[in-house]
């Protein structure tokens, strides 16, 4: 068995004369909250776009449970158990709450993707199919009263919680998400801290990108620090915390934003 599910070896993204990320080499293990901290511009997201599929690298390479994905798109390692928030929210938002969970499930079905915007036969047997869990997903992020609402129609908390339920749908071994504590209040982001550990509990394998550091030391086995596109530093929450080179680059003379 394979000990670490994720392995990047010197990865590189250049957009021109732009070293946006700068020989990043990391080791996820699985079944651990791996975070990704760094000040802005660091290339955090950058980096979760490389792991995702959403860009490739000028250099380096990916594998995943020991099989190289480096040049598989998005929605070709979605199949093979990598899911993916975005930083953005990407709702259908005309669309209810429950069939934006229901979308996630297309993938394990050969329905046309565009029945989930003009529903069609296939697409209507479909949503019977998963609707149950669907509302188990939306139980989970603590949205089931609102399975009937208009997503665009829910607050900025709500959708970001949606849009995780919409990603577990796709039933991923390996969750990534971007910022997901973003426009979240205080009572929301302890409940996401909640449902990550829950997560990881259910052997999943979760790499968080995030500047709320209250989450990311409350949720991480390992954080992993950029810094200019880079690698600054590694390490346990408590190593982080206390390491010069991250407190000046990141969290302040004193570290007293963690």
């Amino acid at each position: 068995m394979l000990d670490n599910i994720l392995e990047v070896n010197n990865l590189c993204k250049y957009f021109g004369g732009v070293k946006a990320v700068e020989k990043i080499s990391l080791k996820v293990s699985k079944n651990s909250i791996q975070t990704i901290i760094g000040p802005n511009g660091a290339g955090k997201s950058t980096t979760l776009n490389l792991l995702s599929g959403t860009y490739f690298p000028t250099l380096g390479n990916i594998l995943y449970k020991g099989k190289d994905v480096t040049h598989l798109e998005l929605h070709e390692r979605v199949p093979l158990g990598m899911a993916r928030t975005f930083q953005k929210i990407r709702l259908f938002k005309q669309l209810s709450v429950l069939d934006n969970v229901i979308a996630g499930f297309h993938i394990h079905h050969k329905i046309p993707f565009w029945q989930y915007i003009l529903p069609a036969g296939a697409y209507k047997k479909n949503r019977l199919d998963c609707q149950d869990e669907a509302l188990s997903l939306l139980d989970f992020v603590g949205l089931a009263d609102k399975a009937e609402e208009r997503a665009g129609s829910l607050p900025y908390g709500s959708q970001r919680l949606l849009e995780i339920a919409r990603a577990l749908a796709t039933r991923p071994e390996v969750f990534m998400l971007d910022e997901p504590a973003a426009g979240l209040n205080d009572v929301e982001v302890q409940f996401l801290m909640s449902r990550l550990k829950n997560l990881q509990n259910k052997d999943m394998t979760i790499i968080l990108v995030e500047h709320n550091m209250k989450l990311v030391m409350n949720v991480a086995d390992e954080i992993f620090v950029m810094d200019h596109g880079e690698y600054l530093f590694d390490g346990k929450p408590a190593a982080v915390q206390s390491n010069p080179k991250v407190i000046a680059a990141y969290l302040g003379s004193s570290g007293t934003e963690i």
